[in-house]
């Protein structure tokens, strides 16, 4: 490939079109405006640009035009119409077409196009907004297509409460989700029969199953077959896919560019060949111009056989603009391919303009066409002679060729997508570099054996078994390949997040470099400064002595104490059957910080909205340090805390334990007390582990879930403090007035769930606080609560900004257990946690 005909992208009649389009569906706001001024402007501009088409500049009218368009398309999807009245919280019945089906273990995730809604006694309303409902369960028999009727509870997107937590809500509402909500799926009434032919297609999908693992050596190479040959994903576990990630092999477990293009090639090749060996006739046309053609059924066939994922629909319409132009101009032209997917797929949906795996799919294929070419050149590799004389040296020139152009393609894409994959995972694999290389040419093979074997298993099973097996067994293999790249040495390096100018600089730089000449080519030192300034940045600039972070992570506690590079974590949160908070809040925040390793954690008390999120967050982050509460290290979730923490020195503290040194603060351990006093206290809160962080003239209490007998234990040791965390969320059997009165805290924080279940904090304890003049911060209302010291005061900063708590989120004394949890709507928790929890181990 040239590089110098990528230069000039004007001579691309479709990119800067596509571009103009794609942007106009990208700036459009997330809380949607109306769509008819974009849309007349849109045809305005039009026809300024056609009418003076023969004027300078009359392209500026059309490029406006199709950027009002991408607007408007965009606001038009995201319009909801909601019937007045239909209250968040209150019980509502809706009705529409479910849209997409995931299904996980016990439980499956549906997303509603809502027709009709209205209150269970009411007559039903027309209506027009999507919701994303979590049904409780067993999966249910429904497929996309069918229409339904479930009584819920709807709650709007709650925006990020935590420095470092994804932003799902703005991606939602783009797509006109106005709600997420929760029921059982038991309780869903189905009103229509599936659509025959995705019936079919579901049942063969089954059948494929059964007849993949039949012949798989191992379930994990059966997971990974079905994810390429019938889309099935969800089978392979979390643990393969963090492997997949670190060894820079994650686009293989999605059907995407690479396998859609891979089975173009191979069906155009053996379409042509075919035409070919047909007879005399066909040799007197062009057989590529025949075949191409012919070749884009197959590849819509194993789309649609796979789910449609975003990622392969691009590739597919990609791979019919390359086919079509080898079958009419017999040249294809890359970016122009990729422009044409942009129009369709921002037309079809302008919200997949948001979609991560589109977005990077995109770069990647941006990166092969602009990058890869000028990284070929920069290798010093000569290109091998195509009259070497000597065939074994022609083979040696030809495959040394093959890996450095395959190296150069890697690194292209890395680079294009290093933005956007710092920003969603705060890590750039660098082993992926080297095993696209080694596994790249055994992922073609996978993905024809993949869709030969699923065709042949429509056609007749029992031929596609050879296949199958073969499949399987190359699945294997390359699970043994993902998993030695993935356990080698900084396979995956930590990288903070671009901001905005950072990003720019960095796009910038990549582009002034590679169709840039001579001196232009020096702007691509934009891109190593960006990243330099990146990481360097947060180093210059000045800590306090002693932060404390509490984190929203719903109805639980998770507490991140930092002094001088020194950091330790204080419980995760955690729901049971439910979300992963450590994967969800607690991790990324910790990448957010900086913070890859932990000189403590702390288990307060084993129960689940303690212990859960800290164990998934542990398996992420290494900690030097384990406390326990003593008495209580033998319960399901404590060793499940141990088992994570491998290495880490494990310690059960009780009152007395020796200080810990946390940089320029200290530790000490208040609670709970010593073996003979411990055995009076019944209940497993009242034995929780209770800290005093002492940083100068500043203490913090953590007081864990201590109730009135373990608040009683404390007295003799607590004076007063500067900050505490209110004990067991502001429950009206802790905080009694004995201990405020010697604690005297000037700030007190609530770690409770946005509308949670239990009524906390109750107001009789908040008004409590406030009675003594202490200040109150809620992570519900005001999400993560830090707290700045610099050894003799404090400065508290909220995430969120700080209002009034608005009566509906206030929950009235004995109804505590008539309003869900926004936990309950946040769909099935990761399987990388154990899900096996005390039934009874619940706040009371």
């Amino acid at each position: 490939m040239d590089r110098h005909a990528w230069r000039d992208l004007g001579t691309r009649p479709l990119f800067f079109p596509a571009l103009s389009l794609t942007l106009g569906a990208l700036c459009a706001p997330a809380t949607p405006l109306e769509p008819l001024p974009f849309l007349v402007c849109a045809v305005l501009l039009g026809a300024l640009g056609l009418a003076l088409a023969r004027l300078p500049g009359a392209h500026l009218a059309v490029l406006g035009a199709l950027w009002a368009a991408g607007a408007g398309l965009a606001c038009w999807e995201a319009r909801v119409d909601v019937p007045a009245g239909l209250a968040p919280g209150s019980p509502v019945v809706l009705e529409g077409e479910a849209e997409r089906v995931e299904r996980f273990d016990g439980a499956s995730r549906v997303r509603l196009a809502v027709a009709r809604a209205g209150a269970p006694d009411g007559p039903l309303e027309p209506a027009r907004f999507r919701v994303s409902l979590s049904l409780r369960g067993a999966p249910v028999a429904l497929l996309p297509g069918q229409r339904v009727r479930v009584e819920t509870r709807l709650a709007p997107d709650a925006p990020p409460g935590n420095p470092g937590e994804k932003d799902f809500g703005v991606a939602r509402r783009r797509q006109g989700v106005a709600f997420t909500g929760g029921a059982d799926a038991g309780r869903v009434l189905v009103l229509s029969p599936a659509p025959g032919w995705r019936s079919a297609l579901e049942e063969t999908r089954a059948r494929l199953a059964v007849a993949v693992h039949a012949v798989a050596p191992s379930k994990d190479a059966a997971a990974l077959f079905l994810t390429l040959a019938a889309g099935q994903r969800a089978e392979l576990d979390d643990a393969w896919e963090e492997a997949f990630s670190r060894a820079g092999l994650a686009h293989v477990l999605s059907v995407s560019g690479l396998h859609v293009a891979a089975l173009a090639l191979m069906t155009l090749a053996l379409l042509r060949r075919g035409l070919v060996r047909a007879g005399a006739r066909w040799r007197k046309l062009d057989a590529r111009r025949l075949a191409a053609p012919a070749a884009v059924p197959f590849v819509w066939a194993y789309v649609l056989f796979t789910g449609n994922q975003p990622p392969a629909v691009r590739s597919a319409v990609m791979a019919t603009v390359v086919l079509l132009g080898l079958a009419l101009w017999r040249r294809a032209d890359g970016l122009n391919g990729l422009a044409a997917a942009a129009v369709v797929l921002v037309a079809w949906a302008p919200s997949s303009v948001m979609d991560l795996s589109l977005r990077l799919s995109f770069l990647a294929v941006l990166g092969l066409v602009l990058l890869s070419p000028p990284l070929r050149e920069a290798l010093p590799l000569a290109p091998p002679d195509p009259r070497e004389p000597r065939r074994v040296r022609r083979w040696w020139g030809q495959a040394r060729e093959a890996v450095a152009q395959t190296l150069s393609a890697s690194a292209a894409a890395t680079l294009a997508g290093l933005p956007v994959v710092a920003a969603a995972f705060g890590r750039v694999s660098l082993a992926g570099l080297v095993s696209n290389i080694v596994a790249l040419p055994l992922c073609g093979l996978l993905t024809g054996l993949a869709a030969g074997g699923a065709a042949l298993f429509v056609v007749a099973p029992v031929l596609a078994t050879p296949v199958l097996w073969a499949g399987a067994w190359a699945s294997e293999l390359l699970l043994a390949i993902t998993r030695l790249f993935a356990a080698a040495p900084l396979a995956a390096v930590e990288v903070p997040a671009l901001g905005g100018l950072a990003a720019t600089l960095y796009a910038v730089g990549l582009l002034t470099w590679a169709l840039g000449t001579g001196r232009w080519r020096l702007g691509g030192w934009l891109a190593p400064v960006a990243l330099v300034g990146t990481v360097l940045t947060p180093k210059l600039l000045p800590e306090p002595g002693l932060r404390v972070t509490f984190l929203s992570v719903g109805q639980g506690d998770a507490v991140v104490l930092s002094s001088r590079g020194h950091h330790a974590l204080v419980d995760g949160g955690g729901v049971p059957g439910g979300m992963d908070t450590g994967a969800r809040f607690v991790v990324p925040y910790l990448k957010q910080a900086g913070i890859s390793r932990l000189d403590l954690a702390v288990l307060s008390h084993p129960h689940p909205d303690h212990a859960l999120g800290l164990a998934s967050a542990l398996t992420q982050v290494p900690t030097e340090r384990l406390w326990m509460p003593a008495g209580d290290g033998d319960g399901p979730l404590s060793r499940q805390v141990v088992a994570v923490a491998r290495d880490a020195r494990v310690e059960e503290v009780e009152a007395g334990h020796p200080s810990l040194p946390l940089g320029e603060a200290t530790l000490e351990v208040l609670g709970p007390p010593g073996a003979l006093e411990r055995e009076l206290l019944e209940g497993v809160n009242d034995r929780s582990v209770v800290l005093r962080v002492r940083h100068g003239a500043v203490t913090v209490l953590l007081a864990g879930d201590v109730e009135e007998d373990g608040e009683a234990a404390l007295l003799e040791q607590v004076g007063a403090v500067t900050v505490m965390k209110a004990p067991h969320h502001g429950s009206r059997t802790s905080s009694t007035q004995a201990l405020l009165a010697k604690a005297r805290p000037r700030h007190v924080v609530f770690c409770v769930g946005r509308r949670n279940r239990y009524g906390f904090p109750h107001p009789e304890v908040e008004a409590r606080y406030r009675a003594m003049g202490s200040e109150c911060w809620r992570t519900d209302l005001d999400g993560a609560v830090t707290v700045e010291s610099d050894g003799q005061d404090v400065r508290l900063v909220s995430f969120l900004p700080r209002e009034p708590p608005p009566e509906e989120d206030r929950v009235a004394v004995g109804e505590e257990h008539q309003h869900p949890s926004s936990d309950d709507f946040r769909g099935p928790r990761s399987p990388a946690v154990d899900r096996r929890a005390e039934a009874d181990a619940r706040p009371r």
